[in-house]
Formats: structure tokens, sequence, C-alpha cells
């Protein structure tokens, strides 16, 4: 994205959906901001605005309950390509912040005419209980305009207020290709069997046939995954289905029983034409069927003319959510997980696309099942959601429990701003060395459980929380990232503290396990209570060594 993008006439086109939801151009513009930029999900992002008339100047409020803070929000959208930003609007909302900035301030709003919809997100956001508890209130005033001199010198003496403008907001922009597929031109031949065609009402024209196999195989996009773009899994692998595939091909003598046995291909396109027994097809994508083409791809020597494959063609003419909706009922050969579903949701997408920007190519973010990655290191987004789960939310006792990572808690987790793909990563290397010390665990069996390591991550990120260096990359980890061998020294330290910690942990098993008779770790770790009563104890004691000089700490260490 470039700055011109983001002039008045410019934005209409990405700003059109956001509008349809009855909202002002100013309103728009801070929803596209808040899912594209600030990276909430669309129900975060719908739920922090609050902008209608008399709004007393704030147009959103989100809690970020990680920095502890309660960002207001103001957007402009002004139509002049060539105008700037001054600090007249920055004093005017310098005054707006300041009836939230206390519990009296936030008692006289919520007793004036302020429109019912601001006083309501003030009360179920608890603001005044969080201000109770040190939240700091941070402005964030977006605009598509640059800022003059005026502006810039206003901001030097009001920290609180963070500005998004044309030029800083093109640069925070991730490119994302949600559409996928191949673009190209396809013919199916229908000579012998003449397809079924007929139009599901107004949105879409079907056709149903059975295709050879040996036209199939020459669809383009199987072997690099392009024609499964919008598929919300991909081959998964050497999975039984596949299998039983693979068994079928290869039995030539059973191949014109392929299609009583076989679910079928679902093909969307943008366009299709059919005439002289021809089916012609435009901006297509497989949204169901990547299993059975990777295997005949892999398979096509062995493919006959006896073998054909129901085929199911669907023109959408560009409808995205008719398409969502079509992909995600026809998939049913292998069971639907709640990741699968958010495959290739926006924020999925986004990071997918901040790993493929990392200069090294070392680390690859693998969003769909079946996914085959070329790095060095691929981190699902599974894994992900867990350790999020575990180090920023601090819920270790849920890391067992995947179906909430993307279904319950998946805004929590994913929909924040400050998780992108360097916070990802880092947190990965960090379990990598808890991974490494777990053996020193002495009852292994409690080692090796799965729920463990997500423990062990959350008594790490309490310890960096407290800690003044710790607690500075906790909230931005791209600071390890800015100079060469950080990462590395971070490492090293949080390796030693891990060294007492995992002494401290056996000291406390072995402690339960004396009084209570046994260390019921499997139940214990899945309680909030006792998960918080055994952290209670260990960081204590880890507190009483550092304190001793028996114990490392980030910032002494750095």
């Amino acid at each position: 994205m470039t700055p011109e993008d983001l002039e008045y006439e410019n934005l209409q086109v990405v700003l059109k959906p956001y509008a349809a939801k009855g909202r002002t151009d100013s309103a728009s513009f801070l929803n596209w901001f808040l899912e594209n930029i600030y990276r909430l999900d669309d129900v975060a992002a719908d739920d922090a605005i609050c902008d209608s008339s008399n709004d007393k100047g704030i147009d959103g409020i989100y809690v970020d309950n990680l920095g502890e803070e309660i960002h207001v929000f103001q957007s402009k959208l002004r139509q002049n390509p060539k105008s700037t930003l001054g600090d007249t609007d920055l004093k005017a909302f310098a005054g707006s912040l300041t009836q939230i900035e206390s519990a009296d301030a936030i008692s006289l709003l919520l007793e004036s005419g302020a429109n019912p919809e601001l006083k309501k997100k003030i009360q179920t956001s608890n603001i005044v209980s969080l201000l109770s508890n040190n939240y700091t209130v941070v402005g964030v005033f977006v605009v598509n305009q640059d800022l003059d001199n005026n502006a810039l010198e206003f901001l030097e003496y009001h920290s609180s207020i963070r500005v998004f403008d044309k030029t800083n907001i093109s640069e925070q922009f991730i490119e994302i290709d949600q559409e996928g597929g191949i673009s190209e031109e396809f013919s199916f031949d229908t000579d012998q069997i003449p397809p079924l065609v007929f139009s599901a009402k107004d949105s879409a024209k079907v056709y149903i046939f059975p295709a050879f196999a040996s036209e199939l195989v020459n669809l383009s996009g199987i072997s690099d995954g392009s024609l499964f773009a919008q598929n919300v899994r991909l081959s998964l692998g050497n999975t039984k289905v596949n299998k039983d595939i693979a068994k079928s091909i290869l039995d030539k003598s059973s191949h014109y029983e392929f299609p009583l046995f076989h679910n079928g291909i679902t093909i969307l396109c943008g366009d299709s034409s059919y005439s002289d027994d021809r089916i012609s097809i435009t901006n297509y994508v497989v949204v169901n069927g990547a299993q059975s083409l990777t295997e005949l791809h892999r398979n096509k020597s062995e493919v006959t003319s006896d073998l054909k494959v129901l085929v199911k063609v669907i023109e959408i003419k560009g409808n995205e959510s008719l398409a969502r909706e079509i992909t995600i009922n026809s998939n049913n050969q292998n069971a639907i997980k709640p990741r699968d579903l958010r495959s290739n949701h926006q924020i999925q997408l986004r990071l997918k696309s901040e790993f493929d920007q990392i200069e090294s190519g070392e680390y690859g973010f693998e969003g769909k099942r079946g996914e085959e990655l070329k790095t060095n290191e691929v981190i699902t987004n599974e894994e992900a959601g867990r350790l999020l789960l575990a180090f920023d939310l601090h819920e270790p006792w849920s890391c067992h429990q995947i179906y909430k990572v993307f279904d319950e808690l998946y805004s929590q987790i994913f929909g924040r701003p400050e998780v992108n793909a360097r916070r990802i990563i880092l947190l990965y290397e960090i379990l990598k060395l808890v991974e490494s010390r777990l053996g020193e665990i002495e009852n292994r069996p409690f080692g090796r459980y799965t729920l463990t390591k997500y423990f062990i991550m959350y008594l790490l990120s309490e310890i960096m929380i407290q800690d003044d260096k710790g607690s500075m990359i906790f909230q931005d980890p791209s600071l390890v990232f800015e100079e060469d061998g950080d990462k590395e020294k971070l490492l090293s330290i949080l390796d030693q503290i891990l060294a007492g910690l995992i002494i401290d942990l056996n000291y406390e098993a072995k402690t339960i396990a004396e009084s209570e008779g046994v260390f019921d770790y499997k139940s214990n770790l899945k309680s909030p209570n006792q998960v918080k009563k055994l952290a209670i104890d260990i960081l204590r004691t880890y507190e009483k060594d550092v304190q001793r000089g028996k114990a490392e700490t980030i910032q002494g260490s750095w």
C-alpha cells in the first residue's frame, strides 16, 4: 500500500464493505484501520467502535490488557489529498481524553447527554475499575493526512497521544491475497455425458458432470497448492483417506467404479460457459477435493480413460460470502476442525504474509493442515495459539483444549495489535528452550505431560513482566530483533533462569506428593486455582533466590 492509496477517492472501494454497516466515512475508516493495522478481528473491531452523534469526540475504545492501557480512538477522513494535519484537531482530541482520565470525569460523562453507545462501552469495559488498577489512557488519532510541523511540535509534549497518519498507515499495512486460485481458462470435455446444468436461485450457476481424471490432473496449481487457496485444509499428507484414494487409483480394474464411492470435487469459478460439449471456466479454485487431486496428480501415470471423477462447478461471480459458505459445507471427507475454518481468516493470512516477508526465510507459518513449507522451522498456527494463550493470556490450563484456540478464545488470542510474526517466533524459540529442559524434571511422566511446558512458559511470562528489561521485551518482542545477538542474549538469560525454575518445580512437586500422597499433575495443571497456587510458590522461591544472588534476572544479566 502507498500513501496515495489512502486518499479519499482511492479509499472508497476499500471502505465500501464497512460503509454498508451504516456508518459514517470516518467510522468506516476506523473500522478498516482496527482490522488491518491494529489487528483486531472483525467482531472486536466492531465492538470497539462507538462513533455516532454526540460521541464527545470519542470514536472508539479498546482495552489493551497486555500493556495495561485504555486506547481511545478518534478518526478523521479528509477529502482533500493535499491537506495536512495541524495541531487544532489534536488539541481538541486532547480535551476529549480528559473526559475519561478519572473516575470523577467519567461520572460527569455518564450523567451528560453523551450517546448511549459510548456510555455503555465505558461501563462494559470497566474503565473506572481499570483506572483504579493503574491502567493508562492513550489517545490514538487516525487520519488519512500527513502531519505538518505544528502537529509534530504538539506531539513532542503530548506523549499520551499516538497518531497514525497516511505514511505510517501505508507502511504498516500488510498485503494479503485472500482470493488465490487460478486466473487462466480451463475446459472440460463433456461429450460422453452431458452435464446437469441449473441455477441456485439468482446467486450461482451450477454444472454437475463426471470429468476425466486425465483432464483434472492437468489443472494448474496442484503441485504448489495455489489451486486450493480457499480450501480450509490442504492434502493432509499420508492420511487414511489419501491412502484409500491412492489404492483406488492404482487398482485400474476399479477405475470405472471410482465415482460410486468418491464424494467428488467442488470447483468455484468467476465465469463459465458451456458450448460444443465443453465447459470452460476462468478464475477458478478448488474448495473441496485437494486430497483427491493431489493423489491423482502424484499417480497420473496410472490414470486411465475409465477413471472419472464427479465434479461440481459453481459459478459465483465473485460472491465471497457464498464462496466461504460453500467451502465450509462442502468439506466432509475428514472432520473439519475449528482451525480449518479459521485458516482463511484475515488475521491468519496477514500473519502468514508477515512470516513470508521475514528476510532470513528461516521460519514458516502453517495456517492450513497439510501445507508444505520449505523453511527450516515450521510454526503451526495451532502451536502459535497455544503459546499466546499460555504466555500472553496466562491461561496454560486451557492449552489442551485446542478448540478454544480457534473458537471461543480466538479473538483474545490472535485479534490483538501486538500479535505479529516476530512475537510468535520469539515465543517459539523460548518454547524450544523449555522443551530442552523438560528432561531435568525428576517426575518423568510430569515432565512429558503436554501442559507442563505451557505451565513453564507461563512462569517465564510472569518473570518477564516483573523484570524492567523483560517487561519491555514482553510488550514489544521486536526489540530483540533490532540488534544482532540480542535474541540470543535473551534466550541465554532465560535458559539460566529456566535451570533454577526446574529445580524449584522439582521441589514443589515432591513436596506436594509427600503431603498429599500423590502429585496429581494431570488434574492440577487443568485447574486455574491449582496452577496459580503452584506458580505463586515457585515464583516466591525464585524471588528469594534473586535476593540472595542465587538466581539471574533479565535486567541484571543484560
